[in-house]
């Protein structure tokens, strides 16, 4: 068994190799005036980022945070941006105010999103077009074919059991439009050509304002209910433990990878399966049968597949 030293010498090789690897860097995330944006802001800090730029809706907790990080670590570290990130145009403007005053941007963390079944197509405009306005922004500040000299977008996904997430329709489908977003991005054509490594991480079930309010933003009361019960059933981990994830992901991720944090433990690498290797063959395909289902005195004509289990079970 590893000794208390072994564990501290490993631990301090890890803190060095990201320290070389965020030091001196300047970062935009989106969403980090609170949750998981505000833990990654610091943890960058704290691994000695050069500037970080905040671009949040919540313009007093921005500011707010912006005054507290020149407290500790000085004037002009953090830079607060008050935007909709659904808004192209806004955006546009903010990444050119964000990289006015970094001088460049090495890493975009996208992470800005909302849940709220009720208003979805918000939802929609925010999880889905903010991401792909923070992407297709960053692209362009990032790509060494255009204003930058490479680096690394972070697209934030989450990791969803539809079992526990059947309740949230329309927020499911936005974080299943992110990691195609990703694997679009992060072909490894364009990553030759950009220099742009495009990661996503997918997060569990973490402690945030979405997830405290995310049950009374339902579509009704009866998945309000379930959506309750599916909770207290699942472990629950602090952005703390996600942003920690996230520095060591930053140290060791290709281009293209897919990381999932949960349950507060270590990240771990997932993937996307070619649809081909999913591809369900039969002994004998399909055979047709007459059933005699009678719907207003007329028939209908089943297809009917008997080899999957033995017996006959009619689709």
């Amino acid at each position: 068994m590893e000794n208390e030293d072994t564990r501290s010498r490993r631990s301090s090789s890890s803190e060095k190799a990201i320290n070389g690897l965020v030091s001196g860097k300047n970062v935009l995330i989106t969403g980090g005036a609170a949750g998981l944006g505000n833990a990654f802001m610091n943890h960058f800090l704290k691994h000695g980022t050069n500037k970080i730029t905040i671009l949040d809706i919540d313009a007093e907790t921005g500011k707010r945070i912006e005054s507290s990080v020149e407290k500790s670590y000085g004037e002009k570290k953090v830079h607060f941006i008050h935007v909709d990130v659904s808004n192209y145009e806004l955006m546009a403007a903010a990444f050119e105010e964000a990289s006015n005053f970094m001088n460049d941007i090495d890493i975009v963390v996208n992470n800005a999103g909302i849940l709220d079944e009720r208003r979805w197509e918000k939802e929609i405009a925010v999880n889905i077009g903010g991401m792909v306005c923070t992407a297709l922004l960053a692209a362009k500040y990032l790509s060494r074919d255009q204003l930058g000299h490479g680096g690394t977008l972070v697209n934030i996904s989450q990791h969803i059991d539809i079992k526990s997430t059947a309740q949230l329709p329309i927020y499911t489908a936005t974080k299943h439009a992110i990691i195609g977003l990703s694997q679009s991005l992060a072909d490894s054509y364009q990553y030759e050509k950009t220099g742009v490594r495009v990661i996503t991480l997918c997060p569990g079930l973490t402690e945030t304002a979405l997830t405290v309010n995310s049950p009374n933003r339902l579509l009704s009361r009866v998945m309000k209910a379930d959506f309750v019960k599916n909770l207290e059933q699942l472990s629950i981990q602090t952005p703390y433990v996600v942003a920690q994830g996230l520095m060591s992901i930053l140290r060791i991720a290709e281009s293209g990878t897919i990381w999932v944090i949960e349950n507060g433990r270590s990240p771990y690498e997932v993937y996307v399966p070619n649809p081909r290797s999913l591809r369900r063959t039969y002994k004998n395909n399909f055979t047709l049968a007459e059933t005699k289902v009678i719907t207003k005195g007329r028939p209908i004509r089943e297809v009917c597949d008997n080899t999957r289990t033995g017996l006959m079970s009619c689709a």
